[in-house]
């Protein structure tokens, strides 16, 4: 039984993305992550998973392809992650000027924060990039627009899954929830991009990572009580995320577009087509 199960999943990848992205989604929301800690162990055992369900659509040609491509991918990743330690660092100045108090053990918490982000980095392009792009090549290789489809598709789904249940009830949550799925979208995109050209996902997760991590480091020095690693908010702070996520928006269109050009224009599809 488990062999013919096996086989059915080889046999058809989009069927297996599917399950992969609907166990994980099912997985994250279900299970509390009441702290830091919690939430990177979690990520972790869930990378394990979707391993699994990589390794059936395209066997190891992922998981194995690490090469020194990543030195290639961060240098392309450069512009969104300066941007990201930026807005880390107005995030401080914020607190500060809050007089919010410092946690008890800094440099303690400095480090789960980015075991944290660099499990969800890699949790995220595991799951969010490889098996959904890679699925989509294997079943739809010779089409001639599917690259267009993976683009969509996993920049969407990578987008939306941030957003996953927030009140629909509420104009400003749709403004939050449309500008978060578009930002984080756009910069799923640039990643899509790099992945196609090095097919080095780990390069892909541990940009993915650091820029998580640049962005919210300041968790790992100040109290906290906001643990949900939620993306939607309310009163004053919801119109403060629109924007914010606007502007992000349009500085990752011009980011992107930049790696499209220097990195983009350089892939040959051809050969994806015929040795992905």
């Amino acid at each position: 039984m488990l062999k013919r199960y096996i086989n059915f999943l080889k046999k058809s990848p989009i069927i297996t993305a599917t399950i992969c992205i609907i166990y994980v989604i099912i997985c994250f929301k279900s299970i509390k992550t009441d702290t830091n800690f919690q939430f990177f162990i979690v990520r972790t055992m869930l990378c394990g998973a979707v391993c699994f369900f990589l390794y059936q659509i395209s066997g190891d040609k992922a998981l194995t392809n690490c090469d020194n491509s990543t030195g290639y991918v961060l240098k392309y990743c450069l512009g969104f992650l300066i941007l990201s330690a930026l807005f880390g660092s107005i995030l401080i100045i914020a607190h500060i000027e809050e007089k919010t108090p410092f946690v008890a053990n800094p440099l303690k918490e400095i480090i789960i924060v980015f075991l944290m982000y660099m499990s969800v980095g890699l949790f995220e392009e595991l799951a969010f990039r490889a098996v959904i792009n890679d699925a989509i090549i294997y079943k739809f290789r010779n089409w001639k627009y599917v690259f267009v489809l993976s683009a969509i598709v996993s920049s969407i789904v990578f987008g939306a899954v941030h957003i996953i249940g927030f009140d629909m009830s509420s104009p400003t949550a749709w403004g939050q929830a449309i500008g978060k799925t578009a930002e984080a979208g756009l910069f799923g995109f640039g990643l899509l991009i790099l992945y196609w050209k090095t097919r080095n996902i780990w390069a892909c997760a541990i940009a993915h990572g650091l820029n998580d991590f640049f962005v919210d480091f300041q968790s790992g020095l100040f109290v906290n009580e906001e643990t949900s690693h939620g993306y939607i908010y309310e009163g004053d702070t919801a119109i403060k995320s629109i924007i914010m996520y606007c502007i992000l928006s349009v500085i990752n269109i011009i980011y992107l577009s930049i790696i499209w050009k220097k990195v983009g224009k350089t892939i040959d599809f051809k050969k994806i087509r015929e040795e992905w």
